[in-house]
């Protein structure tokens, strides 16, 4: 790995923050001023503490309003005492709250950019990613960047500023030569935490490799249920997972004992400049070279800096598991990304041309393919499976590129890049029919661009017989669906993508096995409601009463073999 690397990788995941996160620096500042405001109280408590022990030994008992805002009046100093602490507490508080705030700011902020990300990669990328991976690959380099900012910025910076407000008022209160050896052991035992840790071997990318592994395996078997219970084959699913399982515990606990083994170390430094430098001052104190209130101070800044020291190996432990997660996180954003033009498009008779094209229908790759869609056509295509069917729905709705050739739609070349102009006139029904959550009407209207009233989307739902879902499930147009939509069955969640896409009221509907979970009958009235509503339609289709719609029959299976 280049030295050079981490940073470009922490600067380039910056810039994605920035583009969604308007003001973290803002925030950041104002993070750091509290933090550091809270150090400072923490160190002056024990400075107030040795000067109260020392004034009380002085014999100092009286009380006089002449006094009594000098430094060397008890009951000041008593009342700065509680102040300070109570100050110092109050903003430990405040800081806490406000890390949080900041922390779940830039996971939002990261996890949206994320998704965006995803849906501007090209559409080969987007088929070689696994859903599980993903989502734990965004979610936890979102998290690990928030620490690494949190780690670097407010727990590393704020014990060094601690260090040397300790180092300034011990050779204020006692020597500098004191203060300087206060400061060589503490420096000392962070300089061995920080080497243990950053020496040590990657045990978080076996770690987390394997916690990929046995999500994304979990996520298969839950998406496949249907198919597991149909097949009676939950034994054998939950066998295979059994070994997993054992798999995922052997390598888990292998890091655990690890990163174990490297706490204890960093621990037992702390312990020793602990039980070092606690000897140290008592010797100091029976020889009377610090007074009581100085062995307090001291003491109390001893055990004062452990707990931060402790905090902090365990932080610095975890930023290479942290730039790991980092690294597989920015990794997506550097994969290849969907390119898109803006070309405004004009009215015409054709809506798509092939023009000596070369490309890739299933396993078949196709050359000097020529096919015109003219507008005011209903197109069926039919053909075997896996003849290219659906890879030919790709080319024309834009998820890929022909390899030679020429390809318009209308006016606009699509060969090397599709038009997000195109959008706006054509809908697409995939072979998956989509239910999403939310309400009714936003899974109806979704993306459509013109505006339904209450009256016009239940006159729709009656069209499209999907009526008796309001009732049976107590439903109205604005309530959540939750898990409701769920135990829609096929053809339900078929109708309700087909509406969908009609009441974007397209120039041209794109659709891929739309019906093939809707009896005959059903399908006969559907595809006669779009005909009536959309004049141009290309579909795939294995019903043979389908063809009974079109204008054109374009038979894959002769296509290719007259290639």
């Amino acid at each position: 790995m280049k030295p050079s690397e981490p940073w470009a990788i922490y600067a380039g995941v910056w810039k994605i923050l920035k583009k969604y996160y308007q003001h973290p620096i803002r925030h950041m500042l104002g993070l750091g001023v509290l933090i550091l405001s809270s150090t400072l109280l923490v160190v002056s408590v024990p400075y107030i503490m040795k000067q109260i022990v020392d004034l009380s030994q002085s014999g100092v008992s009286q009380f006089s309003w002449d006094q009594l805002w000098h430094l060397e009046n008890l009951y000041l100093l008593a009342a700065c005492f509680a102040l300070a602490w109570f100050g110092s507490n109050l903003l430990q508080h405040l800081s806490q709250r406000y890390s949080a705030f900041f922390l779940i700011s830039i996971e939002s902020a990261l996890v949206y950019k994320g998704l965006e990300n995803f849906f501007n990669l090209s559409f080969l990328e987007q088929r070689k990613i696994e859903t599980g991976i993903i989502n734990t690959d965004i979610w936890r380099g979102a998290e690990a960047f928030g620490q690494l900012i949190f780690t670097s910025l407010f727990i590393l910076i704020p014990l060094v500023f601690e260090v040397f407000m300790m180092m300034w008022i011990l050779a204020q209160s006692i020597n500098i030569s004191f203060a300087l050896i206060f400061l060589f052991f503490a420096l000392l035992v962070f300089a061995m935490t920080l080497i243990v840790a950053l020496k040590s071997k990657d045990i978080y990318s076996t770690f987390y490799e394997a916690h990929n592994r046995i999500n994304q395996f979990f996520i298969e078997k839950v998406q496949n249920h249907y198919d597991i219970q149909i097949n009676a084959a939950q034994h054998y699913e939950l066998k295979n997972f059994a070994q997993r399982v054992k798999e995922y515990q052997t390598e888990k606990s292998k890091s655990h004992s690890q990163l174990m083994i490297l706490m204890l170390i960093q621990v037992l430094s702390v312990a020793i400049f602990l039980f070092i430098f606690m000897l140290f001052t008592v010797y100091l104190f029976e020889k009377k070279q610090v007074s009581t209130g100085d062995f307090i101070l001291i003491s109390s800044y001893i055990v004062g800096l452990t707990l931060p020291m402790l905090r902090v190996s365990h932080s610095v432990m975890g930023l290479k598991g942290d730039y790991i997660s980092l690294k597989k996180f920015y990794h997506y954003f550097q994969l290849e990304k969907v390119q898109h033009q803006s070309t405004e498009v004009e009215s015409s008779d054709m809506f798509y041309r092939f023009q000596h094209a070369n490309l890739h229908l299933g396993k078949h790759e196709i050359t000097d393919f020529n096919l015109n869609l003219e507008a005011d056509r209903c197109y069926v295509i039919i053909g075997q499976t896996g003849i290219g069917k659906s890879s030919f729905m790709h080319y024309l709705t834009g998820l890929q590129q022909i390899q030679a050739g020429q390809l318009y739609y209308k006016n606009i070349n699509i060969t090397q890049q599709f038009s997000t102009d195109i959008y706006h006139e054509i809908a697409v029904v995939g072979q998956v029919p989509t239910v999403y959550s939310g309400t009714l009407r936003q899974n109806l209207v979704h993306n459509s661009p013109y505006h339904y009233t209450d009256a016009e989307l239940i006159y729709w739902l009656e069209v499209f017989q999907l009526t008796p879902l309001l009732s049976k499930n107590n439903l109205s147009l604005d309530d959540e669906l939750q898990d409701r939509y769920k135990s829609f069955s096929g053809g339900e969640k078929q109708r309700i993508s087909i509406l969908r896409a009609l009441l974007k009221k397209p120039q041209c509907l794109i659709m891929d096995e739309p019906t093939a979970a809707l009896d005959e009958q059903t399908a006969i009235h559907l595809m006669s409601v779009i005909r009536q509503h959309v004049t141009t339609i290309v579909m795939i289709s294995h019903a043979a009463y389908a063809q009974q719609f079109a204008d054109q029959v374009i038979n894959f299976d002769e296509l290719i073999q007259s290639k």
